[in-house]
């Protein structure tokens, strides 16, 4: 019961419920059918940047069906890598939607990493092509990796390209797409990276921005391209000429002071997509860009599917409140 104990899952208790890229874009769908029914609510992110590159911030969902409300908290620091700790860390609390109880507390990693993914896959399955065989990836970090994972769910992929600062980072990236039988492909620089790219994965960190370098008019006809920095690696003038752009969130995109596209090119947002809204995609060469900051209902979706699935299989911790 909630009043008594609290189940504790641990980062390999959420990474081994067997959870798929189906299974969350189906999650994800449902709760943004119920935002725009009014049963589900998603709260704008908030953050504190405290200097140094660091970044404080939480986020907060809650659903009619499941019943449950979800609060994510989350930490990062660019350099936490050459202190041996990971550049991002993040807990999951549940609670009960009716009470307000406390359910359960979780690993946020593999849920922030999966929901990311998932948030894209959920974009991609209605926007790209479903013949897509080439994925680029531009960052080749641990986003990439569970991109990879999702799409390769999701398409016919053949191969993918790789266009990264660090050499392990592509070496990982490109042992994982051999072992789902892909091809992998070193490039030195972004039109090779993009050229015949169906499918395409912006993850550079902010950190290691210093000025835009991708140009969008590289963009294949018939690509879709998920830019989960937004969009900041990219020229904002070559953006504004793709055919469509949607976003994660319109509302909390209007609470932002920093927009990631000019909002008179937002043709919808992903509720709109998955209501019927605006459509899917229109013709097989229509390029189109997804750009996102995250969600909190596509948390909530990942932390019920990973309750619902523990408390059915007995997996985790009980702790006494």
């Amino acid at each position: 019961m909630a009043e008594e104990s609290l189940l504790y899952l641990r980062r390999r208790d959420v990474q081994g419920l067997g959870i798929g890229a189906r299974d969350i874009v189906a999650a994800i769908e449902s709760l943004l059918g119920q935002a725009a029914a009014g049963g589900a609510w998603n709260t704008p992110k908030a953050q504190v940047l405290p200097g140094r590159g660091r970044l404080h911030m939480s986020m907060l969902a809650s659903s009619t069906e499941p019943p449950l409300m979800a609060v994510k908290s989350l930490g990062m620091n660019p350099a936490n890598p050459r202190r041996g700790l990971e550049t991002i860390g993040a807990l999951v609390t549940v609670f009960d939607g009716d009470s307000g109880l406390p359910l359960g507390v979780m690993d946020g990693d593999w849920i922030t990493g999966a929901r990311t993914a998932g948030l894209s896959a959920t974009a991609a399955h209605r926007l790209g092509r479903e013949d897509a065989g080439t994925l680029a990836f531009v960052g080749c970090g641990r986003q990439a990796r569970c991109h990879l994972e999702a799409f390769s769910q999701l398409f016919p992929l053949k191969r993918i390209r790789m266009l990264g600062r660090r050499a392990a980072n592509r070496e990982r990236l490109a042992a994982m797409a051999r072992g789902l039988g892909l091809e992998a492909e070193d490039c030195g620089d972004a039109a090779t990276a993009l050229a015949g790219a169906d499918l395409v994965v912006s993850s550079v960190p902010h950190t290691a921005l210093e000025a835009s370098f991708l140009d969008a008019d590289l963009m294949e006809p018939g690509c879709f391209a998920a830019m989960t920095d937004l969009t900041r690696p990219w020229h904002a003038e070559s953006i504004a000429r793709v055919d469509r752009i949607v976003i994660d969130d319109a509302e909390q995109e209007r609470s932002m002071a920093d927009p990631m596209v000019a909002p008179e090119l937002v043709a919808g947002d992903l509720k709109d997509l998955a209501t019927g809204a605006i459509p899917g995609r229109r013709n097989g060469g229509e390029r189109i860009v997804f750009a996102f900051r995250g969600l909190a209902l596509g948390d909530l979706a990942l932390a019920a599917l990973c309750y619902a699935r523990a408390v059915e299989r007995d997996v985790g911790q009980r702790l006494e409140r």
